[in-house]
């Protein structure tokens, strides 16, 4: 669902433009498949890929409780898409596109591996204390413009494979590697292209993005497709996409319950409040039972 509403708003505001998106997957129910079907148009194409065991990944270095080994499908990319295009545009499924990406696409990436979009200064800091590489350069790696070529004739795939399995804890998984092993390749383009945003449960955040934002990406563990978070912004492009009929999922945490039931306590919610505050008590409930069971059990 959250890939559905980014390639929906990608959609909703580039309708001049023909499109092939590539949807690399490691599960994909039929009622989901039928959701993106809903998406083909004579603008619009899809190419659904499955991921297999052979794609493996070290766990250990997936330490961001958030990310998965899916995370790390962007090494492969270059390899499968290089018979088709010379340059393809990867974007993270935590994204919501705002404006027309013509900009980006159409940036000249001809002597470069990729063009990227620069991390903000807390994470150059934090890097610049872990790796030995220009932490000023250092980039978010949610959104890609990839020369396939380039990457093809430097044999990346097989660089970042072995370097993600290396046996080493990479702090930021794949994001870290790509930085280590793209170093001096890449052109960094304009902070709008790749806005970052930490929401919190109100999501005032949105209204403080700047107006020529292109590509808003919701980073850290908090996703706007959960109830317990008041965006606006995704609830406009999830109504707008197939997916408009479902409901979204609830929370990920049941901390995130009683937060946004307190939320909407100060909204003058007060239904949803209640609502919110029973479904706190009640998981709250069902894991001390479970708790309680693991221990009897054990003894």
């Amino acid at each position: 669902m959250p890939a559905g509403v980014t390639i929906s708003s990608i959609i909703y505001n580039n309708p001049d433009l023909f499109f092939c998106f590539h949807l690399f997957v490691d599960n994909l129910s039929d009622r989901n498949l039928q959701k993106f079907k809903m998406l083909v148009s004579e603008c619009v194409l899809f190419k659904i890929y499955h991921l297999n065991d052979k794609f493996t990944i070290n766990p250990d270095t997936l330490v961001l409780g958030y990310l998965s080994a899916i995370s790390c499908v962007r090494f492969i990319l270059p390899d499968i898409l290089y018979p088709e295009t010379d340059k393809f545009l990867y974007i993270d499924s935590d994204i919501l596109c705002l404006k027309s990406i013509s900009p980006l696409y159409n940036v000249d990436i001809t002597n470069y591996v990729a063009g990227v979009i620069p991390d903000d200064d807390v994470m150059k800091n934090h890097i610049k204390k872990i790796y030995k590489i220009n932490s000023d350069n250092y980039f978010n790696s949610g959104v890609l413009l990839i020369n396939t070529k380039k990457w093809i004739d430097s044999n990346l795939t097989i660089q970042c494979m072995a370097r993600i399995n290396d046996g080493r804890i990479y702090e930021f998984a794949d994001q870290d590697v790509l930085n280590i092993l793209l170093e001096n390749t890449t052109c960094l383009l304009p902070v709008k292209f790749n806005t970052k945003i930490h929401i919190t449960t109100s999501c005032k955040e949105e209204k403080e993005i700047a107006p020529y934002t292109v590509l808003l990406h919701y980073v850290t563990g908090y996703k706007p497709w959960y109830q317990t978070f008041n965006s606006q912004l995704f609830q406009k492009y999830f109504l707008l996409s197939p997916w408009h009929d479902e409901k979204r999922p609830l929370a990920l945490k049941r901390s995130w319950l009683r937060r946004y039931a307190m939320y909407c306590m100060k909204e003058k919610k007060y239904i949803l409040s209640m609502k919110f505050y029973y479904l706190y008590l009640f998981k709250k409930l069902l894991d001390c039972k479970y708790y309680l069971f693991k221990i009897f059990n054990f003894r």
